[in-house]
């Protein structure tokens, strides 16, 4: 594997990570209810997580990722993208998270379609992952609080 090439995907990555932190941090502090901010903040604290994994990962670390299968309960393919306001209601920050998660789990899905070496296709494959498992949350808890 090209190490130049694994380090600007390793940076890349970094920086969606950062973005999504900085957008369920920001969700938090206009959140109206405990329970939404709770559930922005601890999004935020998993994108830190998954910040400083990116940091540390090696191709060596790689091989060790564990893959899972996460369910996809496909609610945010029939929405319309939502522009993040401070005013949006808890159901519409919602909307904007999931498309968000939506967006970056088909990029990883797509980049790992074009990665020749086994090493870069396990990582898209995981981060792929990752972002399932954040859209995965969010249907649920659109499912649960705003269709029930």
């Amino acid at each position: 594997m090209d190490l130049k090439q694994y380090e600007e995907i390793i940076k890349f990555a970094i920086e969606k990570e950062i973005g999504a932190f900085n957008f369920y941090t920001r969700a938090s502090q206009v959140a109206k209810y405990s329970g939404a901010r709770e559930l922005f903040i601890d999004f935020s604290k998993e994108e830190e997580k998954h910040r400083k994994l990116l940091e540390d990962i090696t191709v060596e670390k790689i091989d060790q990722l564990k893959i899972e299968t996460v369910p996809d309960l496909k609610i945010s393919d029939y929405m319309v993208d939502v522009e993040f306001r401070p005013d949006l209601s808890y159901a519409d920050i919602l909307r904007v998270a999931m498309k968000m998660e939506e967006r970056s789990l088909k990029l990883y899905t797509d980049l790992k379609q074009t990665a020749k070496e086994k090493e870069m296709n396990k990582l898209f494959d995981f981060l792929a992952q990752q972002e399932a498992k954040h859209k995965y949350s969010l249907e649920k808890k659109y499912d649960e609080d705003i269709l029930k």
